[in-house]
């Protein structure tokens, strides 16, 4: 008698539960594995930025600092470039998150908007400075070799700006016949006075006060606005301690009085 035969295994393709189930969790699991090395990358890319004050660095210190072989991080990024760009996508999804915590407590339309304004202008100064210098260099960078990666890193922020248009635009507190083109103007302005004060005054004039700048955006877009009122609305903003440790309320200013504080829609 010849011996016992195994039971013919099923070529399975797909059709059986445990099949798919073994599928799911391998490729979960390899997919978690390739997010954790390369957010490790990304980490360890950001850690230089701040630890060189901005200035440049190599694939191979990147790879150094992460514990990595040059060779993994290649497999996971296809350049510098590539690398870097990950590493300013993150911090535009950092920079959302927290204009959209700013101003959670906010429901007024027009206050929203003043206060996402107030947050976005603001927001390195929560941040390290050399990690500040160190995104405006590449966002520069960036912008001559990839302008429309850099501008889709950058929906997180866009997006945000833009509802926060249509709300006011709505509630008939700014006027615009343009919101997109409104939401560009915001958004280019916010971007060169940050890049103003991080990398240097180029222009040979004295910069505008963050409220002198928000204000501004706000009364060309149609609001009627006070000081007083800005104020009010920056008191209300919910944002993280400064890294100085400075205990002053962020965007505080002695002649604040929130009692005064009102605005009036835009006049039609």
């Amino acid at each position: 008698m010849g011996q016992p035969q195994p039971p013919e295994v099923e070529d399975v393709t797909g059709d059986t539960d445990w099949h798919r189930r073994v599928v799911d969790r391998s490729l979960r699991s390899a997919t978690k594995r390739s997010i954790d090395r390369g957010s490790n990358l990304i980490r360890a890319a950001a850690t230089l930025l701040e630890r060189s004050n901005g200035d440049g660095f190599t694939v191979q210190d990147v790879a150094d600092e992460a514990g990595q072989s040059l060779r993994t991080l290649y497999q996971y990024f296809e350049s510098k470039d590539d690398l870097l760009l990950a590493v300013f996508e993150e911090a535009m999804r950092a920079y959302g998150g927290l204009i959209r915590a700013a101003i959670v407590d906010l429901d007024d339309p027009l206050e929203r908007l003043a206060g996402a304004m107030v947050t976005a202008v603001r927001g390195p100064e929560v941040s390290q400075s050399g990690v500040d210098r160190g995104l405006a260099r590449m966002r520069l960078k960036l912008s001559q070799v990839q302008p429309e990666l850099v501008g889709r890193a950058q929906l997180p922020v866009n997006t945000i700006v833009r509802e926060l248009i249509d709300g006011a635009l709505e509630a008939g507190q700014i006027r615009t016949r343009d919101p997109e083109g409104a939401t560009f103007m915001v958004l280019a302005l916010n971007a060169g006075y940050i890049t103003n004060n991080t990398l240097g005054n180029d222009w040979g004039v004295r910069p505008p006060e963050v409220y002198g700048l928000v204000s501004f955006c706000l009364r060309g877009l149609g609001a009627t606005i006070e000081d007083e009122w800005l104020e009010a609305v920056t008191a209300k903003l919910r944002f993280p301690a400064r890294p100085d440790g400075d205990a002053t309320p962020f965007g505080a200013k002695p002649r604040a009085k929130a009692n005064k504080a009102r605005s009036r829609p835009a006049k039609t």
